[in-house]
């Protein structure tokens, strides 16, 4: 009789698990595979250095923006998510509000800390990757 009582349970976790994969599987920009090692010690990502820096990687749909928020990183595809196809679809730091992404596509920005829209016509946030830093000279990027 106990077995009955977990059936509900298993059920909703089933739901829950699949509807995560097809949610996943629906977002607008590719899932490609990302394992990326930075230098922090290259004159190219000098800027990561010091929280606040950011830098533009290969990898990826059209390239990562990785930025550093003190101790952590935050590492986001470019490829940006309204209308995806278009070639001009590849998102660009701010110069002013370095805390924002723009859509050369559209009206569209999006949060530089996390990838979610923060104005315009895109539904889906940016693609993120798990940054991780060993602490000395060297982040890795990964999916």
């Amino acid at each position: 009789m106990q077995i009955y009582n977990r059936i509900p349970l298993f059920l909703a976790t089933l739901i829950l698990f699949f509807s995560s994969c097809k949610e996943n599987a629906d977002h607008p920009v590719p899932n490609l595979p990302v394992n990326i090692y930075i230098n922090l010690n290259l004159p190219a990502y000098q800027s990561l250095n010091n929280p606040g820096g950011w830098a533009y990687v290969n990898g990826g749909s059209k390239g990562i923006v990785v930025y550093r928020n003190f101790d952590n990183f935050v590492a986001l595809d470019r490829h940006t998510t309204y209308q995806p196809d278009s070639a001009c679809a590849i998102g660009e730091v701010d110069d002013v509000n370095f805390f924002s992404i723009n859509d050369p596509c559209s009206t569209s920005k999006y949060n530089l800390l996390d990838g979610t829209v923060t104005n315009g016509p895109a539904q889906w946030g940016l693609r993120q990757y798990f940054a991780s830093w060993d602490g000395n000279f060297t982040v890795q990027i990964t999916n």
